[in-house]
Order: structure tokens, then C-alpha cells, then sequence
């Protein structure tokens, strides 16, 4: 076979060969053969010519297929749907390894560190170092008209979870693979994913910054449209208004009340131009390859003087580099700062401010008392802490948690930063009221009207275990914890050995929401999530027991949201729901409670990224969809969900 200069027809000639059909080049065009399920799938012969160019098909009666032809977009369809997943151990080099002169020397110049040295402690040891590829497609929708795709790749360390450099991915994609060696699962694999896809969803926000604003003159034009009629119509009712004599006050009345709903309509249009317009992306994740690399794992000490700090580097050998690597105190991405107590970075040890004149020098002498106290040191994880939910367990019969086990120490000594204890205080007390059952800490703990404050309203302190993915009636016996970036991470183990992720996002320092994955900066729910939904992944099974004395939009909201689209949805819907309770009369003394809740699960959903239809949320809640249409009106004003504000 021979490479196709059309990419299009191309991708679908691998497409088939992938799935057991055969090809070769005749002449100016292609002789296909396609095994039954693709003819069947594409609707296409067993056996046919195809090219891209018309010319060629005219003339020689093949089947053109070009860039937007339904066989085309079917077969990129399904090969999104499948999926590109792997496990993968590249070959070791031939070649010898380079020696300890030459490691030093390399990760001096990798790893500058202020005040310090590196030098090596001890002869590297042989590993396989953990790197995944992550693909998705990102979708840009600018208007209800402009709407572009792109492919974008991410190879990130499993360790470190840092982005590799470009020139080091372009060395491993060259490197051989060991057929022989049988890959493993590395550790720590679904923080590495989560870091990929902020990376991509951090370029695909900055991208659409750049699309929007080339789509925003059309936004303005159609916005100054609407402002200008909408200004003509009120000026000329309130004209009509200001001339209607005293004796008419029937026709004032109807004026003012059709001034009144021509100011409604405004404002509607004006929202529904803004929807129009607003820039938003989703992003599709099709592929997940695991790589191990061979790598020499070099022992080090990082030297201030006579303190020695220990450290490790590893040397990818196919790369020819070292792996990208974290502060080992605070897990900042900045150089390394060697410091008198401790290794850290520039972040978390920053260089002392400049000495004050000579004029400041009395302020330096007022008392201690008089002085403020120093601010907080920057937010960044280090270490993770580990501890045990202490007592009981959330089962009904549970009993509280004798007060002298509540005073144990979770933290480890060795754990000194502010921050990171926190961290676990807050992760520790959430968890262990939470398997104590203790409903007035968690109230403390949750932040008001937030998602997790609403699961355990509608489902008890078990909600917030369900959220995670715990299944129905095992009980939570240990947690892990550390800070990433502006949340807190780690695992809920269960009691039969379920081990559930979660990420803990706070609002003024309490917890207002616990999800099983990471969100992006707008909110919207991790992509995989939506692939879960699909195939009835764990976030949305299960039979749910909520609480009595719901309003009916809440109790329509928890009977069929817990199910679809999940728990985590369901906790935004019941939030945004009694964020508008001054609205709720006027909306269900017009509308039914189940349309509302169809509409507002709908909105929800659609806001973190799902693709929730009209049919599909009236079929759910067994609706007509001309109602569900028609609250959704009602509520998106009072909802007003955007970016900022996700529920």
C-alpha cells in the first residue's frame, strides 16, 4: 500500500484497513474491499473504487469521497465514539547509557537551584517512567452560525503532571516499542489526565478569546438592532401614554401594561442575542496512550552548605533528557531554592524584600503586639495527608465518634505549612462528619446554597459520598488529601476496598462542591464524565433516597435528575433552583412543577457541557416538550447561569 495525498480519503482508508478491510492503489483511484459491518454501517458495496478527485470520478464511475460526505463524517463519528486507548513499553536503547559525569552535568543545567548544588548520592537505578498522550477534539461554537473543530494533543508526566517539552515528545514518538515487555498501570494516572485536560482546556479558552473576537462585530450590529426598535416602540407608547386624558384610565391601564410587557420582550431579546453570541467549547477526549519509558533514576542531594535535602531525577533514555520534575515542598512549578530549613522554589521561598532605609528603622521597633500578622503563605500542595473518617459509619444506625478519637492527629509531623494543614483540617472534618453523621458540622463545613449543601439536604451526609461514586451502602474508612491548584484532591476508600477520586471546590473557604473529576474554568464538568452518562457509568446509577417535605420542582429534580443526567447535575439543579426561590411562585403558578424541572436540569446541564436536548429532557421527566420549551423561557432570565456562575 501507498500513502493517499487526499487526508480526508485517507483517514478513511485506514479506517477500514483498522477494521479488517482491504485496500490498494489502481490507477487514479482505490479498490476497496469492506468488511460486512462497515458496508452495512456505510451502505456502500462490498467491493468499489473510490478517489477524491471529481474528475477521475466522472470519467471512471468510482465513488468520490471528499471532505463532507456523510460516509466521511459517519467514519470520523465512529471513530471518535470508539476510542484510541493503550498501554505501550518503549524499547531501551541499544546504545549505553551515559555516565555519571554527563547525568550531573544534565541535571545541573535542567534543575538550577538558587543557593544550592546538586550533586549525586548513589548509582541510578533502571525504572519505567509513567508519560500519557491525551487527543480530543475541541469544538468552538461562536454563534448559532459559526461553529469550528480542532485536534489537540497533550503529552504530560504521570509524576510530575507538567506538560513535556515539545522537542522531548518529538524523541519519544521516535522511539521503539518492546512487544515483549507487558505494560502495568501506573499511579497517580487520573491526576496526569486531569492535568491534561486543564492543559487543553486552558488552550482552548485562550483560542476562543481569539475566535470570538472575530465574530463579535456581528454580536454588536444585531444587539444595536434589537436596543434601537425596541427604543423606537417604547418611546412611542409612552408618547401615546403621556396623551391619554384622565377620564380614560381603562386605556392608560392597557398602555402602560403593553409598555410593560414591550420592555419584557426587550430584554428577552437582548439575552437571547447574547446566548446567540456567547463563545463557548467543548472538548471531546478520544485518545488515552500510556507510555512507560526506560529511565535511569539518578539519587541526588541538593547542597546548601553542610544541609543535604535528597532528590531524585529521572533521565528518560529514548529521550535523551530528564523528566520534568515539582517542588518537592509546596508542588509549584517554579526553579528550585535551596533554603535553611527545607527544598523548595522560588514560590514558596521567595527571595528576602530589600533592606528599608534608615527613616523606616524606628517602625521596625514597635512592639510585637502593635505589628500586623503576616499574611499566608501561597496555596500549593506538597505531601498528601492521609487520615481515617473517625466513629461511626454513615449508616443508619450509626453512633457519634467518641470525643477522644476526635482529637487524634491526622496531619503528619512532618506536614509544617499552613496551608497544607488547611487542607487537611478541612478534607478531615468533612470526611469524618460526614461517617460520624454529624449533620451540624457539615451544615458548618458546606458552603450555603452551594451544590454539596443541597445533596446533603436532599440525600443526607450518604449524598456526598454517592457524588463521589461510592456505591449504595458501603461505608467510607479513610480518605487521602492534598491541594491542587484551587482545590483539594485525593481518594475516599471505602469499606470493601472501592477507592473513589474527588475533587473538594471551595467558596469562601467552605466546601461548596465535591465532584468525582476536575471542572474547567467555566464550570463545565470534565468531558470523560459525559462519555459515563452514555454508557451508564457509576456517577449516575443507583437508587437514591431523598428527604421528605420537598417542593415539587425539588422533588421532580431528585426522583428523575438523580438518574439523568447524575448526581452531580442534579446538586447544581436543586442549587440553582433555590438560588431563584423569590421567583418560584410566579413560575409555578404559570407552569407545572415537572417542565420547570426539565428546564432547569436541562440549563444545568447544558451549562457544564452536557448535550441535553429539548425531546431528551421532556422524555426524562415524561413531559410534553412544547411545555419544557416554554418554562425554559420562564427560568433562563432568573437563572442567568454563564462562566461565573455555573448553577
Amino acid at each position: 500500500m501507498t500513502a493517499v495525498a487526499d487526508p480526508a480519503l485517507g483517514f478513511w482508508l485506514r479506517h477500514v484497513a483498522a477494521a479488517g478491510g482491504l485496500w490498494e492503489p489502481d490507477g487514479d483511484t482505490t479498490y476497496v474491499v469492506l468488511p460486512p459491518p462497515l458496508r452495512d454501517a456505510y451502505r456502500l458495496p462490498e467491493e468499489l473504487r473510490v478517489t477524491a478527485d471529481p474528475d477521475v470520478a466522472r470519467e471512471d464511475g468510482a465513488t468520490l469521497l471528499t471532505a463532507g460526505h456523510p460516509v466521511l463524517a459517519e467514519a470520523a463519528e465512529r471513530v471518535l465514539a470508539s476510542g484510541d486507548t493503550g498501554h505501550l513499553v518503549l524499547a531501551r536503547p541499544a546504545s549505553a547509557p551515559p555516565g555519571p559525569d554527563t547525568l550531573l552535568a544534565a541535571a545541573r543545567d535542567a534543575f538550577p537551584v538558587d543557593h544550592g548544588r546538586i550533586d549525586l548520592s548513589g548509582e541510578p537505578a533502571f525504572v519505567l517512567h509513567p508519560v500519557i498522550q491525551v487527543g480530543a477534539l475541541v469544538t468552538y461554537e461562536l454563534s448559532a452560525e459559526d461553529r469550528f473543530q480542532e485536534e489537540v494533543q497533550r503529552w504530560v508526566d504521570v509524576p510530575s503532571r507538567r506538560e513535556l517539552p515539545a522537542a522531548l515528545v518529538g524523541r519519544l514518538c521516535r522511539a521503539d516499542v518492546d512487544e515483549r515487555a507487558q505494560p502495568r498501570q501506573p499511579e497517580d494516572l487520573m491526576s496526569a489526565v486531569g492535568a491534561a485536560h486543564r492543559l487543553i482546556d486552558a488552550g482552548a479558552a485562550t483560542r476562543r478569546q481569539v475566535l470570538a473576537a472575530e465574530v463579535s462585530g456581528a454580536c454588536q450590529a444585531e444587539r444595536g438592532r434589537a436596543a434601537a426598535y425596541y427604543a423606537d416602540a417604547v418611546a412611542g407608547i409612552e408618547a401615546r401614554l403621556a396623551n391619554v386624558p384622565p377620564t380614560q384610565p381603562d386605556r392608560r391601564a392597557a398602555l402602560e401594561q403593553r409598555l410593560a410587557a414591550t420592555r419584557e420582550e426587550e430584554a428577552r431579546r437582548l439575552a437571547e442575542i447574547a446566548e446567540k453570541y456567547e463563545a463557548r467549547h467543548t472538548i471531546r477526549p478520544y485518545r488515552l496512550h500510556v507510555m512507560l519509558v526506560p529511565a535511569l533514576r539518578v539519587p541526588a542531594d541538593v547542597l546548601r552548605g553542610m544541609r543535604r535535602y535528597p532528590a531524585y531525577f529521572d533521565w528518560l533514555l529514548p529521550a535523551g533528557a530528564y523528566a520534568p520534575t515539582r517542588c518537592p515542598s509546596c508542588g509549584g512549578e517554579a526553579p528550585l531554592v535551596a533554603g535553611k530549613l527545607k527544598l523548595g522554589c522560588e514560590t514558596c521561598l521567595p527571595p528576602k524584600p530589600a533592606a528599608a532605609p534608615a527613616a523606616a528603622a524606628p517602625a521596625a521597633t514597635a512592639p510585637a503586639a502593635t505589628r500586623p500578622a503576616a499574611a499566608p503563605g501561597p496555596a500549593g500542595p506538597a505531601r498528601p495527608v492521609a487520615g481515617a473518617p473517625r466513629g461511626a459509619r454513615p449508616a443508619p444506625a450509626a453512633r457519634p465518634v467518641p470525643p477522644q478519637a476526635k482529637r487524634r492527629a491526622v496531619v503528619p509531623p512532618k506536614v509544617r505549612k499552613d496551608q497544607q494543614r488547611a487542607t487537611a483540617t478541612l478534607a478531615e472534618r468533612l470526611w469524618c462528619a460526614v461517617a460520624a453523621n454529624d449533620r451540624r458540622t457539615i451544615r458548618r463545613i458546606l458552603h450555603p446554597g452551594s451544590p454539596a449543601a443541597a445533596l446533603d439536604r436532599v440525600l443526607g451526609p450518604a449524598g456526598l459520598c454517592r457524588v463521589v461514586g461510592m456505591p449504595p451502602g458501603e461505608e467510607p474508612e479513610k480518605f487521602l488529601a492534598e491541594t491542587d491548584g484551587d482545590a483539594i484532591t485525593g481518594a475516599l476508600l471505602g469499606a470493601v476496598g472501592t477507592e473513589c477520586p474527588y475533587y473538594i471546590y471551595c467558596r469562601e473557604g467552605q466546601a461548596a462542591e465535591v465532584l468525582p473529576f476536575p471542572v474547567g474554568h467555566d464550570g463545565t464538568f470534565w468531558p470523560f464524565y459525559w462519555w459515563g452518562q452514555r454508557s451508564g457509568g457509576r456517577w449516575a446509577s443507583g437508587a437514591n433516597v431523598p428527604a421528605k417535605g420537598l417542593d415539587p420542582v425539588e422533588d421532580a429534580l431528585v426522583v428523575t435528575g438523580l438518574a439523568w443526567p447524575g448526581l452531580p447535575v442534579a446538586g447544581r439543579a436543586l442549587a440553582a433552583w433555590g438560588r431563584i426561590a423569590e421567583h418560584h411562585e410566579r413560575l409555578l403558578s404559570a407552569h407545572s412543577a415537572r417542565p420547570v424541572a426539565a428546564a432547569v436540569n436541562r440549563l444545568v446541564a447544558s451549562r457544564a457541557g452536557g448535550r441535553t436536548t429539548f425531546a431528551e429532557a421532556a422524555g426524562r421527566f415524561r413531559v410534553p416538550e412544547q411545555e419544557v420549551r416554554r418554562a425554559d423561557r420562564a427560568v433562563r432570565l432568573p437563572l442567568a447561569l454563564g462562566p461565573d456562575q455555573p448553577w
